[in-house]
């Protein structure tokens, strides 16, 4: 890998870090200062918001800097937003700390919106097409572990060094991130792109690959459909599903995370191990992924053993990777450098707003009926997937190859 790739790494890992660690500071502080669930859920709402957001105008900036530059802007204004709040939190009264938290949170949203994809967009213009499977799984399985460990010892760090001094640490990690930045070296060209087209083009081009394209639009059809139920997995349904299905307390809650982010974690080094092979059936191992996923999470809905459900939660992980990379390794192979971070600013935008309108019809259908019928639910639209992604994206058999050949 050259040695932008690790640049780019330690930027995303040390980014993804500091957030993981910030949201969870702030969404701690306002639950403990205001006793107020209701408050501490409109953390991930306003979040979630500003990304939207943000992803609407990701097209226009990538039309007038380059990749680099909007990463540098992104996080620099991040960090910006990230000291106002250290001293909001040390000298500002209640409740005006409160509002300005708020606000706080959503231009670090906003900007982090912008940073996402356009790090992503720049992976193809430091890594050869032939190492991109090599440098998605090194990614995914970083991100992945940063995520177990920020979410497991972010509230550890929380209590024996308190708000303020766990901002702080985000901040230092934000200014690695910049420096790592600063050192990558890159022939990104995105900033010279065509300036005659007009606001309205510009925002429509990455909408019109994500649904018109005759690849990504099956590949977007997909998603919406794995999206209706990937809710599956945040901490309240989860919760629930070990407490009813499996009788079983906290604990076991803790265990089934931990098994999860363990799963995918050994299934990015897997993939990472198996590249060569899964780089050069990237559209099989997607729909591989997907029915494989299905599979066992249908078998998961009807466990009674707290064991036998982590294991099944384990062994998703691999299954998970080979679907997300191989997924990712297309794209980037299917777009050039110049749309791809268009399209996935509008990828991001869909899967926001699809993954918010699960939560809430997860969460229905848990009160509803219960939490075995909602893994099984979800493993059937998963299943649904799988198999719409096989017959659409696989046309016809090849006899000689035997195997069916890709459409394109």
């Amino acid at each position: 890998m050259p040695i932008s790739f690790y640049y780019l790494l330690v930027s995303q890992s040390s980014t993804n870090l500091a957030y993981s660690l910030y949201l969870m500071t702030i969404i701690t502080y306002i639950y403990q200062v205001t006793n107020s669930a209701t408050l501490a859920s409109a953390v991930t709402i306003v979040s979630m918001v500003s990304q939207l957001i943000s992803g609407s105008t990701v097209p226009l900036i990538m039309q007038k800097y380059s990749l680099k530059r909007i990463i540098l802007l992104s996080q620099i204004a991040q960090l910006i937003f990230y000291i106002f709040i250290v001293v909001s939190l040390l000298t500002i009264p209640s409740p005006v700390k409160y509002i300005l938290l708020f606000i706080f949170l959503g231009f670090i949203s906003f900007f982090n919106g912008w940073s996402n994809p356009s790090k992503n967009a720049l992976i193809p213009d430091i890594v050869t097409k032939e190492r991109l499977v090599d440098a998605n799984s090194i990614l995914s399985t970083t991100n992945q572990s940063l995520q177990l460990f920020g979410w497991s010892l972010g509230g550890v760090l929380i209590v024996y060094l308190g708000h303020e001094k766990v901002i702080l640490i985000t901040i230092m990690l934000l200014l690695v991130s910049i420096v790592s930045v600063f050192l990558l070296k890159t022939n990104d060209a995105t900033k010279n792109q065509k300036k005659s087209k007009g606001r309205l083009d510009t925002l429509k081009e990455g909408w019109v690959l994500v649904f018109k394209h005759p690849k990504l639009g099956k590949i977007t059809t997909m998603d919406i459909i794995e999206l209706f139920g990937g809710s599956i997995w945040i901490g309240a349904v989860t919760l629930v599903f070990v407490q009813e299905a499996l009788g079983q307390d906290e604990k076991w809650w803790g265990y089934i995370n931990a098994a999860y982010y363990a799963g995918t974690i050994f299934g990015g080094i897997l993939v990472w191990k198996l590249s060569k092979l899964v780089n050069k059936h990237l559209l099989l191992c997607m729909v591989i992924g997907s029915v494989g996923v299905s599979i066992l999470t249908v078998i998961y809905s009807f466990v009674t053993l707290p064991v036998i459900a982590l294991i099944l939660v384990v062994m998703m992980g691999p299954l998970y990777q080979v679907r997300d990379i191989a997924q990712s390794t297309f794209i980037q192979n299917t777009i050039n450098k110049e749309d791809l971070g268009k399209y996935l600013a509008a990828k991001a935008t869909i899967n926001h707003v699809i993954f918010s309108l699960s939560v809430f019809i997860i969460g229905l259908l848990v009160d509803l009926v219960n939490a075995r019928f909602v893994y099984t639910f979800s493993g059937v639209l998963l299943l649904f997937s799988g198999l719409y992604g096989y017959f659409k994206l696989f046309r016809k058999y090849d006899p000689n190859r035997g195997r069916f050949s890709k459409s394109i």
